[in-house]
Parts: structure tokens; sequence; C-alpha cells
């Protein structure tokens, strides 16, 4: 095990050498202020777990035959990390700074997962990694518009059964021939990364495996969407004056507030959930 940590800390130390242009380009991005700092959060939240829990030196907890041989031959654990180097390295001047950064973060992440979590990689940890880096303004890019018209879609049949005849057209809800935009900020992009961070974080604090984390996450984005289809329908309410309403100036924020607030807890209590069915499993 002493041989298996000194090649571990000598490939991150590599890793962390040769990925300096992937540092130099993740600050410039924190401080030209054309991204959230958002990433700021989740690198600090990676940084405790790997600090302050011990290591897990049992990669076989689980019981899987993957683990078990991974127990027996704990330098297999280091073939990702170092894959992930040379395709780095191959691929350095094909990619732009964000698919590189990922490949690096990905290797730093399978790196430290070998070494602080006996694992080849650990997804939470992971996760947060990838949060870490100035994502939020690509995804409102890419994602913007097709979650703000799957968020229209959702929304007028639950509208439709209250009376209202709305009708979804691309991101905006149609009714009385008026269309009511569901604009950017609602598109539910800062929840979408807001509900992986705060899963990620949970899948590492009570050291879900592999399967588990995959899990909580795939019920973090159900939660993320059903919460921001209730919140463009009881939007709907307060901008289109349909329930004869007079809401205060802070009714739009505020119900996003309150949205926002029930999607975390929806997320927080299904992920426990995942870890008692887990542990239950563990125990029979």
């Amino acid at each position: 095990m002493p041989n298996f940590l000194i090649r571990a800390e000598t490939l991150l130390a590599v890793e962390s050498l040769a990925f300096w242009p992937v540092w130099r380009w993740y600050v410039h991005r924190l401080t030209d202020q054309s991204d959230e700092a958002w990433g700021i959060v989740a690198l600090v939240t990676a940084a405790l777990f790997v600090f302050l829990r011990r290591p897990e030196g049992d990669p076989g907890a689980d019981g899987s035959m993957q683990a078990m041989e991974e127990r027996q031959q704990p330098g297999v654990r280091l073939t990702l990390p170092a894959t992930l180097l040379l395709c780095y390295s191959a691929l350095y001047h094909f990619l732009a700074p964000l698919p590189r950064a990922a490949i690096a973060v990905t290797a730093i992440a399978a790196a430290v997962s070998a070494m602080r979590f006996g694992r080849r990689l650990h997804l939470g940890f992971w996760g947060l990694l990838l949060l870490a880096l100035p994502v939020v303004a690509s995804l409102q890019f890419y994602l913007g518009f097709p979650m703000r018209a799957v968020v229209a879609k959702l929304a007028a049949p639950m509208l439709q059964i209250n009376g209202f005849a709305v009708t979804a057209v691309g991101a905006s809800l149609n009714w009385n021939g008026d269309p009511i935009l569901i604009d950017a900020p609602c598109s539910g992009v800062k929840m979408l990364w807001t509900g992986f961070y705060l899963t990620c974080a949970l899948a590492c604090y009570y050291k879900l495996n592999a399967k588990r984390t995959a899990l909580a996450c795939a019920a973090a984005l159900a939660a993320i969407i059903i919460g921001n289809t209730f919140r463009a329908a009881a939007l709907f309410y307060v901008e289109s004056g349909a329930a004869n309403l007079r809401s205060p100036d802070w009714t739009h924020e505020g119900v996003g507030v309150v949205v926002f607030a029930a999607t975390a807890i929806a997320i927080a209590w299904m992920v426990r959930k995942v870890n008692q069915t887990e542990k239950r499993q563990t125990e029979i």
C-alpha cells in the first residue's frame, strides 16, 4: 500500500503540472465575470471532503467483484487517471478550453478517488469538480431554451386541468392569444446546477457507491423538472392576471425562492432515502 500511495501521489503531481493551462484558464474565467462564480463553492466543498474525511481504504466494502479485484490490485485504480492524462495530451490542440478542463478534472478526480476513497472514480466527488468549472453560462446557452420549452409543455396541461385554455408555443404559454414567455432566468439552469451540487455533496457525505449516486442524480433531475414546472404554472397566475390577484412586486422572486427551497428539500430527502436503502441492503 505505501508503494501504491507513492505512485498515486506522483501521478497526481504530474497531472497538476500537466494541466497548468487549465488552471490558468480557470482563474481567468473566474475573474473576467463572464460566468457565475458558483464553482468556487463546489470546489471548496470537494476539498473539504478530501481533507476532512478519513481515507476509505477498503474498495471491496460493497462486495462487488470489480471492487474485490481492485482491493487485491490497488494499482488498477490508477489506470483511469493515467489514461485520461494521455487523452488530454493527445487531444489538447483539438479541444476547446472547457472540454479540456472537463478531462483534466476527471483525471484529478480519478487520482484522488484512488488515494482517498478507495475507488476508481467517486461519482459524487467527480460531480463536484465538474460543477466547480465555469459551466453555468454554457448550460444556459445550450440547455436554456430546451428546458424552457419542456417546462412549457409540462405546465400547459396542468393549467388546462384548472380550466385555462393554455397551449405551449415554444418557450411560452399562450392564453387568450397572449404569449406569456418563460424567460431565461426561469429556465431552471440555476436550479439544475444547485440540485446536482446538493446531490453530489450528499453523495460524498453518505459515501454512496456509483450505482446509488447515479440513482440519486436521476431522482434529483426529476425533482428539478417537476419543481420548475410548478414554478412556471404558479407564475402564470401572477403574470397573466388570470386569478385576478393583486400581488406585490416581489411575488415573482418569492415564488421562485419557495419552489427552489421545496425542490432542495425534496432532493435531500430522496438522497437520504437512497442512502437508507443501501444500508438496509448491506445489512441483509
